[in-house]
């Protein structure tokens, strides 16, 4: 079996990515959290060499957003001899943006698409305090089921930091960045008193947004003297003059971020976000005959969390034809042709934004607002209903079967909030609902399919139609399945390959429902087939306090728990719990209960194995945690 080279005795290489001229990133397993991710190892030459991926830790670190890659840890160390800095992040498994470019022009729908991801990404990054300065298609990745993550925060800035690493020039004054995408007042050192600030960042995506469209940067100066003088002095080219059939409005919204005084750019990302949902939508002005070649964007959110609700309307594919006798307007219409419109619209996007307290209340107010202005078809009032409805789910999930198939008419039936909405609704019914959970069977597998075809094999929300096909299988002929109900072996292992699987492709939350319910039914299971190696890496991940379980929490757990780790290699630490915990037993329960019993003969085992173990000190086996 081969060794696999391990990191601070936690991260596992396994596979290199990539190699550039600093340093390397591998595919790696984390032991502590079980859970794929990429390890980027560097071999600072200087000093400024280890403060970039330390500052690239601590900006990016300090970020949630679906679509920034998350940095989980950061540290130095030595390696083959030599000086290292280590970042973990989130394994993101794709293509860049760059590569993309390689293959071809895309289609201006995606390119849209990706461009709403990127400008929300640095929006996020630009209300933190931050400047990504290094927005090129290098550094943007495009996964297999659509999402897009911004990379490499480098050479990112604190804006207003007054540290000399994090200026605009490095020690010995040269320019940090990419210079095909670089602003003018990022060329200047924000000279004239023009601040380097998130607009130039815009000014970078506008760069990325020509060269996507049109297959060629906007200026392409061969020497660096070249370049300066196009970014600061010549005016860009028009996308729709080298790529004929683009939006008057994208051509215009190009043009804005690509201005040379940062006051003329577009005021922030959320504007630009905002441009290009209605450019996606056909509601700015496309020419003529071009607006079914432009059919809107749908925005397809990162994994790691149950889906946002939509923030625009549904594509024209997915809208259904008008309900007879109707007389609201179109699902796509645009709320700024209709003052009450736009005004309902405000009020939903800023309520959803900073929620109150009252917020479901406020909702349900919306709700009928929505109703008596627009009606009940109109997509605003599906979407707030929408929304209320998965706000109040679990004292009312009746409302989500209500709104369902109002989702499916205006929303279309493969829109995401509407896989989302039937996989609950069907999945809740089939793993809680009377009745034999295997009739819901075939009607899963229908939701999984189309989940795995329209939003991939990894998506949270197939991941979660699959977590309910679980539930259903194992709760058999209408008996209620309790976690820790008692199993034959048979039943447990059948229970076992099911969920195993889904554990380490769960990509939600640790506090999530789903997550932490697959996680223990799992652990439960592989205790009943024996697999302690299993059992113990996941007992650690559900009970990190182990002394504390020992000393007051449930007694047969701790029991579990404890016999799980000493049988997959560490019989010192389970002895540790061991003894607490038979002090309990034997107070509450007295020596004849059946689970003294077991834990006593449990500390006679360990003591043996540890017994064995330090005989053969230093030639034992060194165990690993963590699912494979």
């Amino acid at each position: 079996m081969r060794v696999r080279e391990r990191i601070e005795d936690r991260y596992e290489l396994e596979e290199l990515l990539g190699r550039g001229g600093f340093g390397e990133v591998w595919r790696a397993w984390d032991d502590r959290v079980g859970r794929w991710v990429a390890v980027k190892i560097g071999y600072p030459g200087t000093a400024d060499d280890v403060r970039r991926l330390e500052r690239e830790a601590n900006l990016a670190g300090n970020l949630s957003h679906p679509n920034i890659a998350t940095v989980h840890d950061v540290g130095r160390g030595l390696r083959e001899g030599q000086d290292m800095v280590f970042l973990v992040m989130e394994l993101v498994q794709g293509d860049t943006l760059a590569t993309v470019l390689k293959a071809g022009l895309p289609e201006v729908a995606d390119v849209l698409e990706w461009a709403v991801h990127i400008a929300d990404a640095l929006g996020a990054a630009h209300r933190a305090g931050i400047v990504h300065r290094d927005v090129k298609p290098a550094n943007v990745m495009v996964t297999g089921s659509g999402v897009v993550k911004v990379l490499d925060f480098g050479i990112a800035k604190a804006q207003g930091g007054p540290a000399p690493a994090l200026t605009n020039l490095t020690a010995t004054g040269m320019i940090i960045g990419s210079f095909p995408y670089m602003a003018p007042e990022r060329w200047t050192g924000g000279a004239d008193g023009v601040p380097v600030d998130g607009r130039a960042d815009l000014y970078a995506l506008g760069c990325v947004l020509a060269e996507l469209l049109t297959g060629r940067l906007p200026f392409t100066g061969g020497e660096l003297h070249e370049l300066l003088a196009q970014h600061l002095q010549v005016p860009p080219p028009v996308p729709s003059g080298l790529r004929p059939g683009i939006p008057a409005a994208l051509d215009r919204l190009v043009l804005d971020l690509l201005a040379k005084d940062p006051r003329q750019r577009p005021a922030d990302a959320a504007e630009v976000v905002r441009r290009l949902r209605e450019i996606a939508h056909g509601q700015a002005g496309a020419p003529a005959g071009a607006a079914a070649g432009f059919p809107p964007v749908t925005v397809v959110d990162a994994p790691g969390a149950i889906p946002p609700p939509p923030s625009h309307p549904p594509t024209v594919h997915e809208a259904a034809p008008a309900v007879p006798g109707a007389t609201a307007p179109a699902p796509w219409a645009n709320p700024a042709d209709d003052p009450i419109r736009h005004l309902l619209d405000r009020r939903l996007e800023q309520l959803v934004a900073n929620p109150p307290a009252d917020y479901g209340d406020r909702l349900r107010m919306l709700v009928q607002d929505f109703t008596e202005e627009l009606g009940p078809e109109d997509w605003l009032t599906v979407e707030a209903t929408y929304l209320w409805a998965r706000e109040v789910h679990r004292e009312a999930p009746v409302e989500l079967e209500r709104i369902l198939p109002r989702m499916m008419r205006v929303f279309g039936v493969d829109n995401r909030d509407t896989i989302y909405a039937r996989a609950v609704c069907v999945g809740e019914a089939a793993a809680y609902g009377s009745g034999d959970g295997l009739h819901h069977e075939r009607e899963l597998l229908e939701i999984i399919e189309q989940a795995t075809r329209v939003l991939g094999a990894s998506d949270t929300v197939t991941l979660l139609a699959r977590y309910y096909l679980a539930c259903a299988s194992y709760r058999g002929s209408g008996v209620l399945d309790e976690v820790w109900a008692r199993r034959t072996p048979e039943e447990a292992a059948r229970q076992y390959a099911l969920l195993a699987p889904l554990v380490p492709e769960l990509m939600l939350s640790a506090d999530d429902h789903a997550s932490y319910d697959v996680r223990r039914r799992v652990v439960h299971n592989a205790w009943l087939t024996g697999d302690f190696h299993t059992a113990a890496a996941l007992y650690r991940q559900l009970y990190p306090d182990l002394d504390e379980l020992a000393l007051r929490g449930d007694e047969e757990v701790a029991y579990r728990v404890a016999r799980s780790i000493g049988e997959a290699g560490d019989p010192e630490r389970a002895l540790a719990m061991v003894q607490p915990l038979l002090h309990r037993l034997d107070t509450v329960y007295g020596a004849g209960h059946w689970l003294t019993r077991e834990v006593k003969d449990t500390r006679t085992r360990l003591k043996r194995l540890l017994r064995e173990e330090r005989r053969a000190s230093g030639t034992g086996r060194s165990w690993g945690f963590g699912l494979r």
